[in-house]
């Protein structure tokens, strides 16, 4: 029923339209009064593009503007922001959460103890900070960010057959208020949600042609998992579709499982040990039900997950609905903070962390230009 009442692809556009407006009200309303105005000004440009894409796309290659060319162009741009926007300027911690982490840790102290400029703990899982890790070492967590757009355009480029328009789809992201917050603020949500996506992807082009696939997935997984705990809900939706379709059977999905959660409890091991009893005072899973939402809220999402999967009828819905379901999460913690401080305080005051809007973005943009005939049934 639900797969008649909702157009996937104008559900996916509005998405990414929102997570650009919230973004474009709040940051353009500091530095000009016509914010709104602006806003919605640009955010026309994404409809007008969209519905004459052939157009625009033979305008691309008329005047050879590649992806290559927008990913250097941009790499360029962020190294100039970088240079002027130092992030010790910024009231975005996210670069602070992960240095503190470092600095705790190399310092043989409890890491989740560590607090950033703005009094925060980190909350992320452990495998977030290791991917982290060599950014933190080179001196730049920015580049984390624009690594966010280089595996983009890999996979635009290499699954190429399987998405219309690949310059247009590109040009949405790299045009986007949001990915040139994430850069400015060195944020780094977009590359996690890109990361998962990509191990979603991968799955269905190789577990049955992998040797020893549920060992290799099983890993791939739990450390993906081990990011941030709300990415549980496209991995919920893609194995419950699996199931459906006989692409993996109960029995390895289990073996996979059980792999996956060793996995994902090993990449605690070298920051818990020699510090359990502050594990169980302080960790990421009571940082992120304290600063996100209540587990129990949460939990509805995850259970909402389960019957989304059902709903997928092909691998594209997969991205659909993993993105659905993330954005409601997202708009659900808006909504909390909202009935509790009002909608200015929410939005305009930081109440609200609307960059976890962004959690989902990656499988919006992703179905939005995905050839459905294509994808896997």
């Amino acid at each position: 029923m639900i797969n008649n009442l909702v157009h996937k692809e104008k559900c996916s556009l509005l998405i990414f339209m929102f997570v650009n407006f919230i973004f474009g009200i709040k940051y353009l309303s500091r530095i000009s009064t016509d914010y709104l105005f602006i806003t919605l000004a640009i955010i026309s440009i994404y409809t007008i593009i969209w519905r004459y894409k052939k157009g625009v796309t033979a305008f691309l290659k008329k005047w050879h503007i590649s992806i290559y060319l927008v990913l250097i162009g941009y790499f360029i741009l962020s190294i100039i922001i970088f240079y002027l926007v130092p992030k010790e300027t910024l009231n975005v911690d996210r670069w602070s959460v992960i240095s503190s982490f470092w600095e705790n840790y190399f310092n043989d102290q409890y890491v989740y103890y560590a607090k950033s400029f703005d009094n925060n703990y980190p909350g992320p899982m452990p495998f977030y900070f290791i991917l982290a890790l060599p950014f933190y070492l080179i001196g730049e967590l920015g580049l984390f960010s624009f690594f966010g757009m280089l595996l983009f355009g890999l996979l635009i480029k290499k699954f190429n057959p399987i998405i219309n328009y690949p310059s247009i789809c590109f040009l949405f992201l790299a045009s986007s208020f949001f990915y040139l917050w994430e850069i400015t603020s060195r944020s780094n949500l977009f590359v996690n949600g890109i990361l998962i996506m990509f191990s979603i992807i991968y799955f269905f082009r190789n577990y049955k042609t992998s040797k020893r696939p549920n060992l290799t997935f099983g890993i791939i997984i739990g450390l993906l998992l081990s990011t941030r705990n709300v990415y549980v809900i496209p991995y919920i939706i893609t194995f419950v579709f699996a199931l459906k379709f006989n692409i993996i059977d109960f029995k390895n999905v289990i073996k996979l499982g059980i792999i996956a959660f060793i996995t994902f409890c090993l990449t605690f091991v070298p920051f818990v040990w020699n510090h359990f009893e502050e594990f169980k005072i302080m960790n990421p899973f009571i940082i992120q039900s304290s600063a996100l939402m209540p587990f129990k809220y949460t939990l509805i999402f995850i259970i909402s997950a389960i019957g989304f999967g059902f709903f997928c009828k092909k691998e594209a819905d997969i991205y659909f609905y993993s993105s659905l379901t993330l954005f409601l999460t997202i708009l659900f913690y808006l909504g909390l903070v909202t009935f509790e401080h009002g909608l200015h305080k929410a939005i305009f005051e930081s109440k609200t962390d609307i960059s976890y809007f962004i959690l989902g973005i990656p499988f919006s943009i992703y179905h939005l230009f995905l050839n459905k005939e294509e994808s896997i049934v």
